[in-house]
């Protein structure tokens, strides 16, 4: 049962009729736009990083969910394409994608990143059916998902479902103890479904979000390390001896969020100082026994395209540049009203509050967002805590800026009807706010002009 119409997608023509040729001064409020020129860049960096470190990668596209930005982060010569989605919708719009990549050669799999539900069976099905054997991978942490994993099987002509065990390296958010007799039965269960033929085993699969609070470099490289340690104590601890040498296809170890797949760039330097080096050597120590050991090493991450605040609070890659110039979504918006001493504090009101702007908290600074410095005066300096304004609170549909620095007591340098984009905490839940994308490219001539329009995916 395919129901991907069921939750109808603006026209994208239409769209780009409106929007394409116009700026960023023409288009109504509030926006969700997208720096093409950034988005590039991260994906080209992380693409770079894995092909040196000689690892596989699986781009996550629950932020963006477009098949535009998901060719940028597999690139597009891949030969083994490696997604990973949190809906079964995002799946669905992800197969003509696939299917393009299947026809210039390339191998295709796709991961529903949650364990499957008994209700999605047939939908997921129809898209191994769709898309062919190998396609389709399935999260399992509990041997009832098994069963759901033999009706795909079924209700598919018979085609073996690829699976990973979820494992829980510290986030306790799904998954199970790597040497836990509970994972030690879900092992011998999946290995008595692959010898009928149902499933085979992809490997084991770790996201350890307890990375989001890092502080450095050095943090999300031990992040990464206790995710990789984790996976192959899994791997090694719970299947037969001699079966990860004999198997046809190699046992993988599924590793990452967005700040410890960044960690992976510190590999590419020395780092700075004793202690980052100590890290990065026992991050590369970690990944060599894996593959001492016969184990492929897979790192996932999907918000790293965009960026946003979190991942700049996070500092997972040392960057010879200002975080904040990589984030490529902002929240285009404009001020609705000026407040210079209504309060002790001067403040200013603008179009986007917790249905815009989202109420994610950032554990760097007090706010919902920061203005970015597109449209301020030379003067502002969004890159200094003293300096910068941020969104102080918010309402449903509209918030209130104010200086991060609450002792300063002038007016904020705005005025009404000046329009300003807003660096947001967490560009996943922001983003799903957002029907489409407006599409820019700070590298063009003409910063401001919409290039195209990417429409987004919707439902689940």
């Amino acid at each position: 049962m395919d129901i991907t119409n069921s939750y109808p997608l603006p026209d994208r023509a239409s769209l780009s009729s409106a929007y394409v040729g116009k700026t960023l001064k023409d288009v109504p409020l509030p926006s969700a736009v997208l720096d093409l020129a950034k988005l590039k860049k991260n994906c080209a960096l992380m693409l770079d990083t894995v092909k040196t470190l000689d690892v596989d990668f699986r781009a996550h596209v629950k932020t963006h969910k477009t098949a535009e930005l998901a060719r940028y982060q597999v690139g597009g010569e891949c030969k083994d394409v490696r997604l990973i989605g949190s809906t079964v919708a995002e799946l669905e719009n992800l197969i003509p994608l696939m299917k393009d990549y299947q026809k210039a050669g390339a191998r295709v799999n796709v991961l529903y990143g949650i364990p499957a539900g008994p209700s999605h069976a047939a939908r997921l099905a129809g898209l191994l059916q769709s898309v062919g054997p190998g396609s389709l991978s399935l999260m399992i942490d509990n041997p009832r998902q098994l069963d759901t994993a033999t009706r795909v099987y079924e209700l598919a002509g018979s085609l073996q479902v690829r699976v990973f065990l979820k494992t829980d390296s510290g986030y306790h958010r799904a998954g199970l103890a790597p040497t836990s007799d509970r994972m030690q039965d879900l092992v011998r269960e999946t290995l008595s479904f692959e010898a009928q033929g149902i499933v085979l085993l992809e490997g084991f699969y770790s996201h350890n979000s307890l990375s989001y609070g890092g502080n450095s470099p050095l943090d999300a490289m031990d992040n990464l390390r206790t995710e990789v340690d984790a996976c192959s104590q899994a791997a090694l601890a719970n299947t037969p001896n001699g079966y990860i040498s004999s198997r046809d296809r190699p046992l993988s170890i599924s590793c990452g969020a967005s700040p410890t797949a960044l960690s992976l760039q510190n590999l590419l330097s020395n780092g700075s100082g004793t202690a980052a080096t100590k890290s990065a050597d026992t991050l590369r120590a970690s990944l060599a026994k894996a593959r001492e050991a016969g184990i492929h090493f897979e790192i996932h991450a999907g918000v790293y395209p965009t960026f946003d605040m979190q991942q700049v609070a996070a500092s997972s890659r040392e960057l010879g540049e200002r975080p904040e110039d990589n984030i490529a979504l902002t929240v285009l918006t404009e001020i609705c009203s000026t407040y210079p001493d209504r309060t002790e504090t001067p403040e200013a009101l603008v179009s986007v509050g917790t249905i815009a702007l989202a109420r994610e908290p950032c554990k760097s600074y007090r706010g919902h967002g920061v203005v970015a410095p597109w449209n301020m005066s030379a003067e502002y300096d969004p890159y200094s805590t003293q300096k910068r304004i941020i969104v102080d609170r918010v309402s449903q549909e509209h918030g209130l800026l104010q200086w991060e620095d609450r002792g300063r007591k002038e007016a904020l340098p705005v005025e009404y009807g000046q329009r300003v984009r807003i660096w947001p905490n967490h560009a996943c839940i922001t983003s799903s706010q957002y029907g489409w994308y407006l599409i820019v490219d700070s590298e063009s001539e003409d910063k401001n002009v919409i290039r195209d329009v990417w429409v987004r995916w919707r439902g689940w």
